[in-house]
């Protein structure tokens, strides 16, 4: 960096903060006009089958999004009080349960013994909702609010819209706390390694004002996934603050050099500017690689991150110096002594023995290596989340009860006969892992003919649509 870039920094600190300060507002702005997306499987390749699948589940049977509610040790008047109900909230395109097919007026020792299966348990019965936008929309999400409050506690709601509702509100109520959680550790640590209390927090504050801006400036995406939204501040902090930390120890190598500390801190910027650039672009070029990962996820934590970085020394450069030259008296004010022990007879004692270090280095590769061949991995979002959420309560009871933990979807042409229907079904009901398959036939054909009305048959709508046909799988 020139010595004239260096210097204007330096001699014009306080117009410098208030132009980083003042540059809050829009960061701000863009941080709240940002739409966080919660739908994991938007970033799937467009041409994998499930994500043709999942355009056609939402256009045309609306059925992208699907929940089901348990009901337990309720009357079948309330439940099917319920489900009228249910079926007026904003949202909800379509509610199946028994009555759908039957009406309540029918003992259920009547019922066959499939149907049964599929709408009972014990003392329970459940009903299956479908709503007429995607399953993270906001508006599917409002419904899951609605449906909450109409519900009594003898009522469970499960279904992958569920679990992202509640992972939505957790990660809401969660990103406050670990933000704030990473900025005291983060202080806590550099109290201990730096001999001052306040240099920290300045060190704290430039950082905390490149993350405002990296956040602010995702505007211009439109939206981030809401995992990026909660490492990225985190995970800036964590590859950033080193750039602050090497800024502040070069101003204090050229201090005893200078008379005036602005003319320190210049060429602290200057002599160490390619340094910083140097790693910092290496660091860009890591999270650019994530880039060019199918799942989209990558592409969009890649840019966030990499942005992140971009800005975050920007701000190391720019404002950092700016701020601690405002600082500097307070900082020098509250000194106090390194409390860590002093480690020189630690690194006398590696560099002594580098060989045997090498060696072991060498050595460890192997176990290392085997564990991280044998290391399972998990794909199950639930298990993850805090197991008392009401979403994993009610899919604990959905697997438990009704032996159901996901339900997918089979899009087929309409035109494809009865007969071929029946023989799929059947052999799709043989595959392991599947627990039962729903499709409009196979229903009304449980049920005696003499207790199906004319009307009930225009369910059919829901199975049929626009030259295709639905079946639903348990599993």
């Amino acid at each position: 960096m020139s010595d004239k870039i260096s210097h204007a920094l330096t001699y014009k600190s306080k117009l410098v903060v208030t132009i980083a300060v003042l540059l809050l507002i829009p960061s701000i702005l863009g941080m709240v006009a940002t739409r966080i997306n919660y739908d994991i499987l938007t970033y799937l390749p467009t041409d994998l089958d499930s994500t043709r699948g999942e355009a056609l589940l939402e256009e045309p049977f609306k059925s992208a999004a699907t929940t089901m509610l348990i009901v337990e040790n309720m009357p079948p008047s309330y439940t099917n009080e319920l489900k009228k109900k249910i079926e007026d909230v904003p949202g909800v395109s379509n509610v199946v349960w028994l009555s759908s097919l039957v009406g309540i007026q029918i003992p259920t020792d009547m019922f066959t013994d499939e149907l049964r299966e599929k709408f009972y348990s014990g003392d329970s019965t459940i009903m299956i909702i479908q709503y007429d936008m995607p399953g993270a929309s906001e508006r599917t999400m409002q419904a899951i609010d609605s449906i909450r409050k109409l519900v009594n506690k003898q009522c469970f709601l499960a279904g992958f819209s569920v679990l992202v509702k509640d992972t939505k509100d957790l990660v809401d109520s969660d990103l406050p706390v670990y933000v704030a959680l990473a900025v005291i550790f983060s202080y806590i640590a550099m109290s201990l390694t730096m001999d001052s209390w306040l240099l920290p927090v300045a060190l704290l504050l430039s950082t905390g004002l490149a993350i405002m801006y990296n956040m602010g400036t995702n505007i211009f995406f439109g939206e981030i996934s809401y995992v990026t939204n909660s490492i990225a501040a985190v995970l800036q902090l964590g590859v950033t603050m080193d750039y602050s930390i090497f800024i502040y120890s070069r101003y204090k190598e050229e201090q005893p050099y200078y008379k005036d500390n602005c003319e320190a801190m210049a060429k602290a910027i200057s002599s160490s500017f390619l340094a910083l650039m140097s790693s910092s672009l290496t660091t860009i070029a890591g999270f650019l690689a994530l880039c060019f990962m199918r799942l989209r996820l990558g592409l969009d934590i890649g840019i966030v991150m990499a942005k992140g970085v971009a800005i975050g020394i920007v701000t190391s450069i720019c404002v950092l110096p700016s701020i601690l030259l405002q600082l500097d008296k307070y900082i020098d004010k509250y000194h106090h002594r390194t409390l860590l022990p002093d480690l020189n007879g630690l690194a006398r004692f590696a560099v002594n023995h580098r060989k045997t270090f090498i060696i072991l280095f060498l050595l460890m590769f192997i176990p290392a290596f085997y564990a991280q061949k044998n290391a399972p991995l998990y794909y199950d979002l639930e298990r993850s989340l805090p197991q008392d959420m009401p979403s994993i309560i009610a899919s604990d009871k959905l697997k438990s009860d009704y032996n159901m933990s996901t339900i997918h979807f089979i899009v087929l042409n309409d035109d494809m006969s009865a007969a071929k229907v029946k023989q799929m079904t059947k052999e799709i009901e043989n595959v392991k892992g599947i627990e039962s398959v729903i499709a409009y036939n196979k229903l009304i054909n449980a049920v005696p003919d003499f207790f199906v009305p004319q009307e009930i048959r225009n369910i059919s709508n829901e199975f049929k649509n626009s030259g295709a046909a639905l079946v639903m799988l348990i599993a």
